[in-house]
């Protein structure tokens, strides 16, 4: 009986376990790349994320940007009005243009957030150095 008892108890804990996990918001791909942009100055920084469910909002939530020594330069932050972010998807891409300093080589940390109710998720992507126009 008592053996019975342990069975069930742990049979019904890993049935909500992977329920609760099937129902979690998870990031499940990004990308972040960085090139030369058109005018003097500019890099473009073009991103993707898709998450596991539809989320409100998803999409790059702040572009750190460095020059290629490692020093900081500045954090741009992701929002539906400057177009870094979207709602009610399961998905997001897009370019940012960011003007630095003509002949300057610059990277960024990308960080990609999804929000579905009280779920969240984030992951951070440093894209590859490139200079800029």
């Amino acid at each position: 009986l008592a053996c019975i008892m342990m069975f069930s108890c742990c049979v019904g804990a890993l049935a909500v376990t992977e329920d609760m996990m099937r129902a979690s918001i998870s990031i499940s791909s990004t990308t972040a790349t960085l090139g030369t942009g058109v005018n003097s100055g500019e890099v473009k920084i073009t991103y993707q994320v898709r998450a596991s469910k539809t989320a409100s909002p998803i999409g790059a939530s702040s572009i750190a940007i460095y020059k290629s020594d490692g020093s900081y330069v500045t954090t741009i932050r992701g929002t539906t009005s400057n177009g870094l972010m979207a709602n009610s998807t399961t998905s997001k891409s897009g370019t940012y243009t960011y003007k630095g300093t003509s002949g300057t080589s610059y990277y960024a940390k990308v960080t990609f957030s999804a929000t579905a109710g009280s779920e969240h998720d984030s992951k951070t992507v440093t894209t590859n150095t490139a200079r800029a126009k």
